[in-house]
């Protein structure tokens, strides 16, 4: 590794802002994967949630639904607790990941194509890697159950591997940002709403949460001033200031990934580029990442 930049809070915003962008399509295309889904199917995970929740969560262990909550942060009780004791009556961890990894390797094989050069995914394992292994366990549960696996011993395997773990830990780092600044669940995915200039009310629902949880979710912002009165609401200054905090908050805990990649983080972004752009033109994303939010 070259001379380490200086490590002010511009640079890190900065590089571990285009990291995720390029990483999130990479790694989360496995929730989109038709392979993935049908391996799930085979166990017996019809479905989005069983399917969705034990696959993520296994690299924890076979943990109830209570643990998964608490570590996904977004999602209703209500909705990932059942899903998780159905999933574990049909199959265990060690079982669903290996249907996890399988089904994301052949998905990958298809998306990535011609893009798929060995030494250059060597590489960008090799510096994500690096990454991962100076980034910070503690409060990072699914970043740590992540790196506890190891490496599945392929390239293309591999590559996935390591982007999962950096993905995972940028979301980890998300949750210890809003949960220090006393934001609920439903919170979150509202004010998240708005900082992706959408309204809001949508997307909230894909995380279980009914209307009048929403309701009531609205209501509590507009009540400590973070949202309008308006319909549908907006932010008020102090509620745009809150997001944008959030965010500063998350990229700070990126510190250690960004000062691990020193000034080699330009040529991982020259490597990934190519295969974030093949699996957003294979729609193994629903869009890019680059496209939502605010810098």
């Amino acid at each position: 590794m070259g001379t380490m930049p200086a490590l002010d809070a511009a640079h890190v915003r900065s590089v571990s802002r285009r990291l995720w962008d390029l990483i999130e399509p990479l790694a989360s295309s496995v929730y989109f994967s038709a392979e993935c889904h049908s391996n799930y199917e085979k166990l017996g995970l019809a479905g989005f949630g069983p399917g969705y929740f034990c696959s993520r969560a296994a690299c924890m262990g076979q943990v109830p639904g209570e643990v998964v909550t608490a570590t996904f942060g977004v999602f209703n009780p209500a909705i990932v607790i059942p899903a998780v004791e159905d999933g574990w009556s049909k199959t265990d961890a060690p079982t669903i990941l290996t249907a996890r990894i399988d089904g994301q390797r052949t998905a990958l094989e298809r998306m990535l194509g011609d893009t798929a050069d060995v030494d250059r995914m060597k590489r960008a394992t090799e510096l994500m890697a690096r990454a991962g292994d100076a980034a910070p366990l503690a409060g990072r549960s699914l970043f740590a159950g992540l790196r506890s696996l190891g490496l599945p011993g392929d390239p293309i395997g591999d590559l996935w591997r390591t982007a999962d773990v950096l993905r995972e830990h940028r979301g980890d780092s998300h949750i210890l940002a809003w949960t220090a600044m006393h934001l609920s669940a439903v919170e979150i995915n509202l004010l998240t709403e708005l900082w992706w200039h959408q309204k809001p009310g949508g997307y909230i629902r894909t995380r279980g949460w009914s209307a009048e949880e929403i309701a009531a979710g609205i209501t509590s912002l507009q009540e400590r001033g973070f949202l309008d009165a308006g319909d549908p609401p907006s932010f008020t200054p102090a509620g745009e200031q809150l997001r944008a905090v959030v965010e500063e908050m998350t990229d700070g805990g990126e510190t250690e990934v960004v000062a691990a990649l020193g000034d080699d983080a330009e040529e991982l972004f020259e490597l990934l580029a190519p295969w974030t752009n093949a699996i957003l033109e294979a729609k193994g994303y629903p869009r890019d990442p680059a496209a939502i939010g605010r810098t």
